[in-house]
């Protein structure tokens, strides 16, 4: 069996080393890609419906509280006319 010189050694080290990292790469970058699908297959559409309701809500509150304040003036404008 032939002995590896240094260099050779080294550049195996070397090879292994970025092949190592190549693989970190490609599966941070596969890990990555699934959590950017989830989000906006899944979480993203759940949040913006969250929202609309939420909004929608607000909206009723709003008109409810505006035809109440309007029954109360209309009240006050029957009480000023009776006397």
């Amino acid at each position: 069996m032939k002995k590896m010189g240094r260099s050779q050694m080294l550049d195996k080290i070397h090879l292994y080393t970025v092949r190592t990292l190549i693989g970190i790469t490609v599966l941070g970058c596969a890990t990555l890609g699934s959590q950017i699908y989830n989000y906006y297959k899944y979480v993203r559409p759940v949040r913006l419906e969250e929202k609309r309701v939420m909004r929608e809500e607000e909206i009723a509150l709003e008109q409810s509280e505006k035809e109440l304040e309007l029954l109360r003036r209309q009240r006050e404008a029957e009480e000023m006319t009776k006397y």
